[in-house]
């Protein structure tokens, strides 16, 4: 017996197709927005008062968190590209697609902290000498803002010609050893390559520069392999919703198409484990103090040394143990539920990184934050909501033929 995702026939043939419906109602449209109104609110309520500080310090956790896994996905669709992967016809690439709505609004949000970089960043009102052709406001935001605009140009461009008639005839033809479209060709390693840059240096300047002292050359590589895994995280977790949602013979009720998700979320769990344990291991061997305090806040005193390790459990330990073995990839509860600790666990993560730099002695964690998370969640799916159409038009079409030898 095997299984195999096909075309449906009218989509073999190229006869047009109706659209399926869109994924959301208008009550869940509503809750998003109710999401965000609160969040826009809890925001504001706080951004002037006492609590202004934890106010820009959750937006900050939050624009990396949720600019991340969108801009991870396009990642994702470029590696993809560059790999050659066919193994769920068009619907990988529309999966991988979801996210892409969010990030010309992370982009402008990003500006956003040019109001709040005297609570944010501590060099701006106690400059660094020794740093400050590096470490000032102007250059700062003209670097991040060119390479988050590229970033955004990019990743629309490559979405854009993923979603031509071209690309997804190619995507479809498993069978083939044809070359990916030209344009496609162009556009995805320029987005690969330039994410490596540019989220290389979003990690120096909006994480690493909180603590302007300490320094890490391999820390960019672990922020954008972070972000990276964040996406196939959030893939699977839409996958296994996506699955249940469409019903019948969908893309994602094959097994080996769950098996392959989950493969990517195994293996880049690895990759990110190994990565932190690069860095720590160099960093605790020199012994160096400018070196050491970063991690020592994290990993070894409360009140942030258990939220570090629930962070490796989440993102590693759990993912590992759990989709050791073939079948539980396949499952579709039990990988909903490991995509669902690594979405927690990298939202946990970016905010062990971010938050201890400016607030070493308390965890800073209440209505405040939640609000702000609930608001860029909340404008996260809305945002995401026309790829879901997309995604589902595609996985639904795109059918499980099992075949019986």
């Amino acid at each position: 017996m095997s299984a195999q995702v096909e075309p449906a026939s009218a989509l073999a043939s190229g006869a047009p197709v109706a659209p399926a419906g869109p994924v959301a109602g208008t009550a869940f449209k509503a809750v998003m927005a109710i999401f965000v109104a609160a969040g826009v609110i809890g925001f504001a309520l706080n951004v002037g008062g006492a609590n202004a500080a934890r106010a820009w310090q959750a937006y900050l956790v939050n624009l990396l968190v949720w600019l991340g896994i969108a801009q991870g996905g396009v990642v994702m669709l470029a590696a993809f590209y560059l790999c050659n992967g066919r193994w769920a016809g068009t619907t990988q690439y529309r999966l991988a697609e979801t996210f892409a709505g969010f990030i010309p609004l992370g982009f402008l949000l990003f500006f956003g902290l040019y109001f709040g970089r005297t609570l944010i960043f501590p060099w701006v009102l106690h400059p660094i000498a020794q740093k400050a052709a590096w470490l000032n406001t102007p250059f700062l935001f003209a670097r991040d803002g060119i390479g988050l605009a590229i970033m955004t140009v990019l990743s629309l461009w490559l979405v854009r010609l993923s979603r031509t008639k071209e690309a997804a005839e190619w995507q479809r033809d498993s069978e083939s050893i044809l070359l990916v479209p030209n344009p496609i060709r162009r556009v995805a390693p320029a987005l690969a390559i330039c994410f490596a840059i540019v989220y290389t240096i979003i990690a120096f300047d909006l994480v690493m520069s909180l603590a302007p002292v300490w320094r890490s050359t391999l820390f960019g590589w672990y922020f954008f392999a972070g972000a990276f895994w964040s996406a196939a995280a959030a893939m699977a977790l839409v996958a296994v919703i996506m699955r249940g949602l469409l019903g019948g013979n969908n893309a994602f009720k094959n097994p080996q198409v769950m098996r392959d998700i989950g493969l990517t979320v195994f293996a880049f769990s690895i990759f990110w484990i190994y990565l932190l344990f690069a860095q720590y291991i160099v960093i605790w061997y020199g012994d160096i103090p400018v070196e050491t305090f970063f991690i020592v806040v994290r990993a070894y005193y409360p009140p942030w040394q258990a939220l570090s390790y629930a962070v490796v459990i989440l993102m590693w330990m759990i993912p590992f143990l759990t989709l050791l073995g073939v079948r539980p990839k396949k499952t579709p509860a039990i990988l909903g539920a490991v995509a669902l600790c690594g979405v927690i666990g990298i939202w946990l993560e970016r905010y062990v990184l971010v938050v201890p730099s400016l607030s070493p002695h308390t965890v800073p964690f209440g209505w405040v934050e939640i609000l702000v998370t609930l608001g860029f969640f909340g404008a996260f799916v809305l945002c995401s909501l026309p790829g879901l159409d997309r995604l589902a038009a595609s996985a639904a079409r795109e059918v499980w033929v099992e075949e019986h030898e």
